[in-house]
């Protein structure tokens, strides 16, 4: 099959969900199908990250999106009723080079990555079209706005509420433009089936590159603590603080040596105001986040928002470092609490829960086994790739015309 693939941001590096969801669909679907991609540039370091991701496709152009432009837009489209992120990313570049790669190929099928990039065709109705949502945003901006306003932070004004209420109703939206709308857990895909057509919206789950996040049963340091994630994205950089604020101080009173090791990209001040504790470290971005992981004595996910399932457990899982995370930080996980990792949602218990892991090695190497083993029979790329080629394959001669 000839497949257009559409995505907002240059797939590569594979850093955070949703590049590395995309670099792996990408590579999967040109084993096997035609690929053509088309996708944004942020600016010049994406632009040197085409030959990885080209290399997997017969063909690969880009549009290099003008952050002053994009932020006209949302000036532009303020009061609009659709969301901000679609009109950030709107380009009558990009719309013209749609139509000129459908106006001289014959494509089989549209796969969109996320809905910023939906409206781009929304007028196409002759293909079959798939669009990956990867997470249900509106249940994320729900959340995010419940919280904000429980701990009266700025951030949640006037433009957060217009948000959170434009991408429910687009999602509502967009899901009928699609033939198939693919979740990342079933939790998304049941919120956003109370609102859309549940017969378009199917689960391809998360999962991990078990060949690069080796199972590490090695030396560990006791007294060293890790989490991971992009930190200027609201439900990290809350869970950070909320952990450092109300669990952390738990946890010295009881292991006056433990390090809190806080690794990903774009550290925002508050976070890295954090440092002044002799305790924290803040790394901002590294290339390789195993050493982390393979050091700690366990790997903490404390959300208290956001959507879809977390990568950030997933990896720690498949390295063999012990996750204690919230209910939330496991959702849409199919893990078994006490036996693949330890879950509490209040401050007392989260640091009671770390106390257990450290103070008994035994139980850490039985999480350690248990989460690997999990990782392994049902989160690895290759049933989720065998997945998605079912997906697509069953959409062998169905064009519309």
């Amino acid at each position: 099959m000839k497949i257009l693939f559409l995505t907002s941001r240059v797939p590569y590096p594979p850093l955070g969900g949703d590049r590395l969801r995309a670099f792996h669909f990408i590579k999967a679907l040109s084993q096997q199908h035609r690929v053509t991609l088309l996708s944004f540039a942020a600016g010049p370091d994406e632009m040197e990250n085409l030959h990885p991701i080209a290399k997997h496709v017969e063909r690969f152009e880009t549009v290099m999106l003008d952050p002053r432009r994009s932020y006209l837009n949302c000036l532009a489209g303020l009061f609009s009723r659709k969301p901000l992120q679609v009109h950030y990313y709107r380009s009558d570049e990009m719309r013209s080079l749609i139509r000129a790669h459908l106006a001289r190929e014959n494509f089989d099928l549209i796969f969109v990555h996320l809905a910023r990039m939906a409206d781009y065709i929304q007028e196409m109705n002759g293909l079959p079209k798939i669009m990956d949502l990867t997470d249900a945003l509106s249940m994320n901006y729900e959340r995010s706005a419940v919280l904000q306003r429980r701990n009266h932070l700025s951030a949640y004004n006037l433009a957060q509420k217009l948000e959170s209420r434009r991408i429910r109703n687009y999602e509502a939206q967009v899901v009928d433009w699609f033939d198939c709308n693919l979740l990342i857990s079933p939790v998304d895909r049941d919120y956003l089936s109370r609102f859309t057509a549940a017969n378009k919206v199917q689960v391809i789950g998360p999962a991990v590159d078990l060949s690069y996040f080796h199972y590490a049963s090695g030396q560990y340091d006791p007294n060293t603590i890790v989490f991971m994630g992009k930190m200027s994205t609201f439900p990290n950089k809350d869970a950070a603080l909320y952990f450092y604020d109300e669990i952390f101080p738990l946890v010295v009173q009881r292991f006056p040596k433990m390090q809190f090791n806080i690794v990903g990209i774009e550290p925002g001040a508050e976070i890295l105001a954090l440092r002044r504790h002799p305790n924290v470290t803040v790394t901002g971005y590294v290339p390789d986040v195993r050493p982390y992981l393979q050091q700690a004595a366990l790997s903490i996910c404390p959300m208290r928002t956001g959507a879809g399932a977390k990568n950030k457990v997933l990896e720690s899982l498949a390295a063999g470092t012990p996750v204690v995370a919230t209910s939330l930080g496991v959702e849409g996980i199919a893990l078994r609490p006490e036996e693949d990792a330890l879950v509490a949602d209040t401050p007392h218990a989260f640091a009671d829960a770390i106390a257990r892991l450290v103070e008994n090695p035994g139980m850490r190497q039985r999480l350690s086994r248990n989460g690997r083993r999990l990782i392994e029979e049902k989160y690895s790329w290759e049933l989720v790739l065998t997945q998605l080629n079912e997906l697509v394959n069953s959409f062998k001669g169905r064009n519309k015309f």
